[in-house]
């Protein structure tokens, strides 16, 4: 289907954007921000006396690591799945087609230009569907891809080049969150993200991109942040055996573990939401997710399952943080910080779990919820269940960023 846009320059900027999804890859970053904060909170070797102390150069760094990759892959997947979104696209071209008839219907002659380009950039610009319309060689999506994901090697080099630990030059200047195992774990990340839906191992195709998404996009976000955070400030780096064993470097997660735990459930919660919906489109075109092969139903119980997990983890870990033992080793008001972070979540979270799965056991297979059912907590379509889901988990490292700061 070729109908190419007549989109103006701020209107191709915004269509790109929207091609790479980058307001909605907010969410690493929030999470990398939060690893950092809690680094620089709970080992005073990183220097952070109170909140206006920390290194806010280095999270800049760490954070947009996670956030450029993150673009990076939003772009490599509408490049590599263009075949099998291909069908859908056209068929929303050919309605915009026939909406923009409409138009012309209306004005009972040809639409002027200025019209024609209005409708284009309010219709059918800012959508993913600018590489398939013909306005955008699909080639344009990699390319963004690479040159985001270069972005982050040149800051690496950069970053690098600056460190006092590394530099002789350097003596007065940040450190480097790119050394030890917070790089070895930055490269791991961004190779196994590339090959979510790229190629060779294209996992999502295979039932590993649900496990690899919800790694990354939560867990090891933090434990980037929290590395490369302690890595930048304290000159130390960080080796593989610090992370399960207690060592010299100072750096020990503890029972920063279980919480890692429920992160992990949180965001496996919500992966499974975003692709239940997918579930006809992907075995049509050839993606066998975790999801199309469990089923509706079974997908629909393990929502419950993780985020009942994610509950229990998360009260553990608040059971820990008010204990003397925790005390000792983190002194200071970071467990009231913690419990009034997590209370804040899970007000609003709870909720929104409990009108999710309602939402899903009433659309299995043959039902399907079109319209808001009526009650306190209402039964939603599918398809409004990924923004709220989403919302959700991009608060909540607001909120526990906010509270941990506020509780220094």
């Amino acid at each position: 289907m070729h109908d190419p846009q007549q989109l103006s320059f701020f209107g191709s900027i915004n269509a790109l954007i929207a091609l790479g999804r980058i307001p909605l890859a907010s969410e690493v970053p929030l999470w990398t921000i939060f690893g950092c904060i809690l680094s620089a909170r709970l080992f005073p070797s990183t220097g952070a006396t109170v909140f206006t102390s920390i290194d806010w150069w280095v999270v800049l760094q760490c954070a947009f690591t996670t956030w450029a990759t993150n673009v990076s892959i939003n772009y490599g997947n509408e490049y590599f799945d263009w075949n099998l979104d291909r069908p859908g696209q056209v068929e929303s071209i050919k309605r915009s087609i026939k909406e923009r008839e409409k138009v012309k219907e209306k004005h009972n002659s040809e639409v002027r230009e200025e019209e024609a380009r209005e409708f284009n950039e309010k219709i059918m610009g800012n959508t993913t569907r600018i590489i398939h319309d013909g306005t955008f060689p699909p080639y344009t999506a990699l390319i963004l891809g690479v040159a985001w994901q270069a972005a982050v090697v040149g800051l690496i080099f950069y970053s690098r080049s600056k460190d006092p630990s590394i530099s002789t030059i350097n003596k007065n200047t940040h450190g480097s969150p790119y050394r030890g195992f917070a790089l070895q774990i930055g490269v791991i990340s961004s190779v196994l993200s590339q090959m979510y839906v790229g190629p060779p191992v294209r996992l999502h195709y295979h039932g590993f991109g649900e496990l690899i998404s919800a790694l990354l996009l939560n867990p090891v976000s933090i434990l980037w942040g929290m590395t490369g955070y302690y890595t930048a400030t304290t000159g130390r780096a960080i080796h593989v055996s610090d992370i399960f064993l207690k060592s010299n470097s100072g750096f020990n997660l503890g029972p920063l573990w279980v919480l890692l735990g429920a992160m992990y459930c949180f965001e496996q919660a919500r992966i499974f939401i975003m692709h239940i919906q997918d579930i006809e489109a992907d075995i049509a075109g050839g993606k066998i997710t975790f999801v199309v092969r469990v089923g509706h139903a079974v997908a629909a119980r393990l929502y419950v399952v993780f985020n009942l997990a994610a509950l229990a983890l998360f009260r553990l870990f608040t059971n820990y943080a008010k204990s003397t033992a925790f005390h000792v080793q983190h002194p200071g008001s970071f467990a009231r910080g913690w419990i009034q972070g997590i209370s804040v979540v899970l007000l609003y979270s709870i909720p929104i779990m409990i009108i999710t799965a309602r939402s899903l056991f009433a659309s299995i297979p043959p039902k399907r919820v079109t319209q808001p059912t009526k009650g306190l907590l209402p039964a939603l379509p599918l398809t409004t269940l990924p923004m709220l889901v989403s919302l959700q988990v991009l608060v909540s490292p607001l909120v526990l960023s906010v509270f941990t700061l506020l509780n220094w």
